[in-house]
């Protein structure tokens, strides 16, 4: 009898808790007369009224991922992963790795991993800071973007190989300003047969390995919480002959949230619909939320087309609820832009409306970043407060942290909206 009222008063504090929470939230919103929950710069041009998640069609999904935070919050039990795919807005993970720390320190308890990291460096492109990289051996690299390279791409968009036996690749999490990373589970994506290196971790206590063939993975489990790790490939065949590398997963035991922050600069639709591998690798994630962030490079043209790109959008997501029927979608319009730096882009006005109505028709939810940073032409505003470079496409790091906590906000204000919902 006494550990059921101690339950019930526990799940009674998480729910007094998670009100003050929204309640302090709102507060801050008046007194500063920003955006909610965070307490944001104030800047005029940015439509912070406009700052919100909305659902064209229904929002079921939406409900089973926000009944999943329930669940999480109140009973601290369950993950819930949110892979988010993009171009290089994403790659670089100044964005996504604010949302991705915010999501895991606005309630106690949610850091359920880093997610998905990728030795970019050996691919001779720019790697986000959350993380170091080494590597030894020789590597070939093949990425979506390269039309003139063939090669069996998977989630990641990027494919790494090599031939040199005894090549190793290190990986370092370092703390995040406001989490501290750490991982006892290591998913490997990688070209698991017989003419493939075998992997070794030399520096870690590896309990046991669970490989998945039909998905394309091994996870290693591993005896202690680890920071760092170093993946040597070792040839115990003489068929073995090379390794592939598709992508690497640093997961935890715990209850909370798993973000996957997935881009390749220059991405595009058709980009990621050339990943043969996408939906196996994907559903080997099993998600609860997509965030969909392709467009800037789609748009970028004279001649954009919006039944072109209305069809790639399409195929997308199809394919990603052929590997997750039950995920909920979350489409995101591109940020204003300039064509050569000279000339506003229109072509995402005409994007924009092709978002809305995929999102109708696939009960998708929208997220207007176009609308709430103040349409055509605002990119020249941001650039002039020293939130953008010089490119009038890409931000800086100052910019993309805004981005980052307006993303929250938009998502807070909906699982608000459900909260309020059950009452």
């Amino acid at each position: 009898m006494k550990e059921k009222l101690s339950a019930i008063n526990n799940k009674l504090f998480k729910i007094a808790l998670l009100s003050l929470f929204l309640i302090v939230g709102k507060f801050i919103d008046i007194q500063a007369q920003n955006d909610f929950p965070l307490d944001i710069n104030y800047y005029n041009f940015i439509h912070y009224d406009e700052n919100k998640i909305v659902f064209p069609g229904d929002s079921l999904e939406f409900e089973r991922l926000f009944q999943k935070m329930d669940t999480l919050i109140l009973n601290g039990e369950g993950k819930i992963t949110i892979v988010h795919i993009g171009g290089s807005h994403i790659q670089a993970d100044v964005y996504t790795g604010r949302m991705r720390e915010r999501l895991q320190t606005f309630y106690p308890g949610m850091n359920g991993g880093r997610g998905s990291v990728f030795p970019f460096r050996i691919s001779r492109t720019n790697n986000p800071r959350s993380y170091s990289v080494h590597y030894t051996g020789d590597w070939l690299s093949c990425r979506n973007v390269e039309r003139k390279k063939k090669c069996t791409l998977g989630l990641s968009g990027i494919t790494l190989t090599t031939f040199s036996q005894g090549a190793s690749i290190s990986i370092k999490v370092k703390s995040d300003s406001l989490v501290d990373y750490y991982f006892n589970k290591i998913r490997v994506f990688y070209e698991n047969d017989s003419s493939n290196f075998c992997i070794n971790f030399p520096d870690l206590d590896v309990t046991k390995v669970e490989r998945n063939d039909s998905l394309g993975y091994s996870l290693f489990y591993l005896a202690n919480d680890y920071k760092s790790f170093k993946m040597r490939l070792l040839k115990e065949d003489s068929l073995q002959k090379k390794f592939i590398l598709y992508g690497i997963s640093l997961e935890n035991d715990d209850p909370g949230i798993i973000y996957h922050s997935i881009g390749v600069n220059g991405a595009s639709f058709p980009s990621f619909l050339k990943c043969t591998l996408f939906e196996k690798q994907l559903a080997a994630l099993k998600p609860d939320l997509v965030v969909i962030s392709l467009g800037t490079n789609d748009a970028y043209t004279t001649k954009f087309s919006p039944e072109f790109y209305r069809s790639n959008y399409q195929r997308l997501i199809d394919r990603i609820k052929k590997a997750a029927p039950n995920t909920a979608v979350l489409n995101t319009v591109a940020n204003d832009s300039y064509m050569f730096r000279r000339y506003p882009n229109k072509n995402t006005e005409l994007a924009e409306k092709v978002i809305y109505g995929v999102a109708k028709k696939n009960n998708c939810g929208v997220w207007d970043f176009f609308k709430i940073m103040g349409g055509l032409n605002s990119s020249s505003l941001w650039r002039q407060q020293n939130l953008m470079v010089n490119d009038l496409i890409h931000f800086n790091h100052q910019g993309y942290m805004l981005k980052g906590d307006l993303f929250f906000n938009a998502f807070i204000k909906a699982y608000d909206n459900h909260m309020k919902s059950r009452k």
